[in-house]
């Protein structure tokens, strides 16, 4: 069976797949050592899968960690989505339960494993433009999501309506980018607590 994913989260209960594998081998490596400290052949020895087998599945470390991205920002949509989804949460308490999912991991991790978008943006974005669009692009799509929780909070009158709900989505997503980068650095948990408050007072209808 595979055994874990990002943040010790479960993947799914099936057989693990040498893509599987070398996936979930890749995260460990990229949170650990960064994109340019993360190998092919170190992948292969600790995942034990063939070479061949990597550049089947991936073509190259590129591929590979383009599409370690996209699987990152797919669970945090369905995260999104399965807090919105949840009954009786007005949409802060859906948002600010999300944004504790998150901070929980990261707490859990011992302050290892914060953001993967993040992360590379600060590593390779600068320098390679390949990863910079796929950067843009997911952080796009989060954004959306994001913006459909606000929109449909407008709608039922606990979202704000003076700003509209992409701005709010787009403000919402720096805080939570930023609230990761300063608690890798100080590994204070009271800064997350303070900007889950933020993002409540954010969001709120205004008077």
């Amino acid at each position: 069976m595979i055994a874990t994913e990002d943040q010790g989260e479960v993947m799914t209960a099936r057989v693990e797949t040498h893509r599987d594998r070398l996936l979930r081998e890749g995260l460990v490596q990229l949170y650990a050592r960064g994109f340019h400290g993360t190998t092919v052949d170190g992948i292969l020895t600790s995942s034990g899968v063939p070479k061949g087998s990597f550049y089947h599945h991936f073509g190259s470390k590129e591929a590979f960690a383009a599409e370690l991205l996209r699987g990152y920002t797919s669970r945090q949509l369905e995260r999104i989505d399965r807090w919105s989804a949840t009954p009786g949460l007005s949409t802060a308490e859906a948002l600010t339960g999300y944004f504790g999912e998150l901070t929980g991991m990261l707490v859990e991790s011992e302050y290892r494993r914060a953001c993967l978008i993040g992360k590379l943006a600060t590593e390779v974005a600068v320098s390679n433009d390949q990863f910079r669009d796929q950067l843009s692009l997911d952080l796009d799509v989060w954004k959306q999501r994001l913006t459909v929780l606000f929109e449909r909070g407008r709608e039922r009158g606990d979202v704000r309506t003076d700003q509209p709900a992409a701005e709010l989505a787009d403000v919402v997503l720096a805080l939570i980018q930023g609230a990761f980068v300063v608690t890798l650095a100080t590994r204070d948990r009271s800064s997350l607590e303070s900007v889950a408050h933020a993002l409540e007072i954010l969001i709120a209808p205004r008077g």
